[in-house]
């Protein structure tokens, strides 16, 4: 039997599916008694084809959806939030996850306004800070609050970097590793602690090469650090084997070394930047 629930469910699936990018490749999943409504893979645009026409490049990026529809009209409560009551089970089903999960709340009233919020993000953000205990306390539900600039047709690209994390901080763990190995070589050479020839400058270019390669890290960091970047400390890195290469200082080496420690309070780093822009990492 198919209920009035059901129908609205349905309803809600398809004006999200509407509203996300069309090269996006978007599967619904069958088994929606587990809470993934949608898995949606990443696609950026890439060069044209032969006729002209733009294609898409696939990214490996992705995320998962969990729709919860109403008939109701989703109107801010007097903290200026959505609000949602959600099952427990449902945040530790989430949480389990390493790449992102959203919740999509939709009134099929006016499918156009969507809210979203990444739970995981909310709820290392808000839950464990305001209500640490909440995994433990008897109700089997908790009121989550989505914020009310969370809307779906602004907001595809705050989707997008979020879908990009997982890969952000695969590449910032290898970028750490790779510039703290050149930064300190670099240091030592310039301190005469170090021999360097053609082979160890060939290497330490390799090195920076790789970094080059990073493309996830170098186009959303927040320390100013790009391809050009890395570009500029390659051309450096040539010129080392010379007395006057070695008296110059690494170009952006305040910036570089802030990425290679953002490891470090990167959630700390994130928040502030996005709180002077008034929006939220979740």
């Amino acid at each position: 039997m198919r209920t009035q629930a059901h129908i609205v469910d349905s309803r809600s699936v398809k004006a999200v599916i509407a509203q996300l990018p069309h090269h996006w490749v978007v599967r619904e999943l069958t088994e929606r008694d587990y809470g993934i409504d949608l898995m949606v893979e990443i696609f950026t645009q890439g060069s044209q084809d032969a006729k002209g026409k733009d294609t898409f490049e696939a990214t490996g990026s992705v995320f998962h959806i969990q729709v919860k529809g109403t008939e109701k009209s989703l109107n801010p409560v007097h903290e200026g939030t959505i609000n949602y009551c959600i099952n427990k089970k449902s945040l530790s089903y989430v949480e389990r996850f390493s790449i992102p999960f959203f919740l999509f709340r939709v009134s099929v009233a006016d499918p156009q306004t969507i809210y979203f919020l990444w739970i995981q993000r909310y709820i290392k953000d808000v839950m464990d800070r305001e209500t640490p205990m909440w995994r433990e306390d008897k109700e089997d539900s908790i009121t989550i609050r989505i914020p009310p600039e969370n809307i779906l047709s602004d907001g595809i690209n705050k989707i997008e970097k979020i879908a990009f994390s997982p890969k952000y901080l695969e590449e910032l763990a290898e970028f750490s590793e790779i510039y703290g190995d050149i930064g300190s070589r670099i240091n030592a050479i310039r301190a005469g602690e170090h021999d360097v020839n053609e082979d160890i400058v060939t290497d330490l270019i390799n090195r920076a090469r790789r970094a080059r390669r990073l493309n996830v890290l170098l186009n959303k960091n927040y320390c100013c650090i790009n391809v050009q970047s890395v570009d500029a400390l390659i051309e450096y890195i040539s010129g080392l084997n010379t007395s006057e290469g070695r008296s110059i200082e690494i170009p952006e080496e305040f910036n570089f070394e802030m990425l290679a420690e953002s490891m470090n309070g990167m959630d700390s780093v994130e928040n502030f930047f996005l709180e002077n822009h008034g929006q939220t990492a979740y």
